[in-house]
């Protein structure tokens, strides 16, 4: 018989300063201005750009078939459907540019099924309330996100992205699902914080084995996709880097860099803890390299373990894979499942009722918060109760309208994130002593 799905949250503290439940009134009345800087830059014009028509890449005729003729350009998925403009000018010209629309939509995609302002109040914390600051990291992070097409890449799932890339540049699509498929990353938990974990086996990756677009590609898709675990008040997750085997044929200083870019600058507060294990002592001298490139707030995140004692300051052994404990044919569930390949997704618009509830519900949720940015906060007044109300609603007509936006994983399938005939969602890591938790109403 299954394990019942519980509904208590994960054992933690009460609310830290700066989280949702716990913001002073000067924080509180920094947060609604954010809000009424977002409101406005969702109706600005934008300048009309249309799409170049991405076709797949030409092939002419040789003596043994078909050969492809390289494509110039280094990314072929990335970027291609907006002004470049957009990304290379200064926020302060490029923002103006992009249609309102357009933030707005990948906005909400980024909240996806978050409490709105948590997700606010990330980059306020980021920039230690400086409201200036934290817009225009916000508004920059939007503009990224929009060339970098993450909301298609959600939409498209695994395999609808496999068949686009494939469609734009034979065999890239194929390399990404390989790559996906590789082993190198893995999902489970929790960490001893309640946190979801990105297991990353480092001796498995070989940066000539693929593009560096489709590793790119990956990290977005998976940090995507592992958003979902989300639930408040866990809002970070922990990454372990297990460094056995590694040797320098490893060492990929672009990815490095993309990761550490995402985490700083669009993705603020969502890394809880990142344990390197078992690095051997040739990766002491890529650190040096490494440490000038980290902010100090995640360098303070960062731990280096040596064996599986320390790690398990941090992870619980139940939670550890075999391949880190020596225990022969433990594995984490994304592991030890293993399901036939999930149903490509599409960018066709959704237009199921589920769906058109979830933008009801968008728009109820900023009717309401329009009104709250108007009033001024006061010492002793508490509107947390209605504001995760709000969120709540909102967060509950997400879940339902989500497979209608994100298209089917292999994470889904293979019940890390289900989604019950009750339409609640429950978090299964599967690791030992676990019980499936019932996440729908965490707000």
């Amino acid at each position: 018989m299954a394990p019942v799905a519980s509904t208590t949250p994960i054992p933690t503290a009460a609310a830290l300063p700066g989280h949702i439940g716990n913001l002073t009134v000067k924080e509180n009345d920094t947060l609604k201005q954010l809000w009424s800087r977002l409101f406005e830059l969702f109706k600005q014009k934008g300048t009309e750009w249309k799409p170049i028509q991405v076709e797949a890449a030409p092939v002419k005729k040789g003596w043994f078939g078909k050969k492809e003729v390289p494509v110039e350009k280094n990314d072929v998925f990335i970027g291609v459907t907006t002004d470049p403009q957009w990304a290379t000018l200064p926020l302060e010209k490029a923002l103006p540019l992009i249609p309102g629309a357009d933030l707005h939509a990948t906005f909400w995609n980024m909240v996806a099924t978050d409490n709105p302002d948590a997700v606010c109040l990330r980059f306020l914390r980021a920039r230690k309330w400086d409201l200036d600051l934290a817009y225009n990291m916000l508004a920059n992070t939007l503009r990224w996100r929009v060339t970098m097409r993450l909301d298609e890449i959600v939409a498209l799932g695994e395999n609808g992205l496999r068949d686009e890339l494939n469609r734009l540049k034979p065999e890239l699509g194929d390399n990404f699902v390989t790559q996906l498929n590789s082993g190198k990353a893995y999902l489970g938990g929790p960490d001893k914080d309640g946190r979801g974990i990105c297991f990353i086996n480092v001796s498995l990756h070989n940066k000539d084995n693929q593009p560096l677009e489709i590793i790119k590609l990956l990290t977005m898709y998976i940090m995507e996709t592992s958003r979902v675990v989300v639930h408040q008040p866990v809002e970070a997750a922990c990454i372990v880097f297990n460094m056995d085997g590694f040797t320098l044929k490893n060492m990929d200083f672009d990815f490095v860099k993309f990761l550490v870019t995402c985490f700083e600058a669009y993705y603020p507060e969502t890394l809880g803890s990142c344990l390197i294990h078992k690095a051997p002592w040739v990766f002491s001298t890529i650190w040096n390299l490494i440490t000038p490139l980290l902010d100090p707030v995640v360098a303070t995140k960062i731990h280096f373990t040596k064996d599986c004692d320390e790690l398990t300051n941090y992870v619980s052994k139940d939670s550890l894979p075999g391949n880190i404990t020596g225990e022969v044919g433990k594995k984490t569930k994304d592991e030890a499942v293993v399901v036939s390949p999930v149903a490509p997704g599409t960018l066709t618009k959704p237009t199921s009722a589920a769906f058109q509830a979830y933008q009801a519900s968008i728009t109820e949720y900023q009717a309401n918060t329009l009104e709250w940015v108007k009033t001024k906060s006061a010492e002793g007044s508490n509107d947390t109760a209605y504001r995760r109300e709000l969120a709540r609603q909102y967060r509950i007509a997400r879940i339902n309208a989500e497979v209608d936006i994100r298209g089917p994983t292999s994470y889904q399938a293979k019940g890390l994130v289900t989604l019950d005939k009750e339409n609640r969602l429950l978090l299964d890591y599967g690791s030992d002593n676990w019980v499936p938790l019932d996440i729908t109403e965490s707000v």
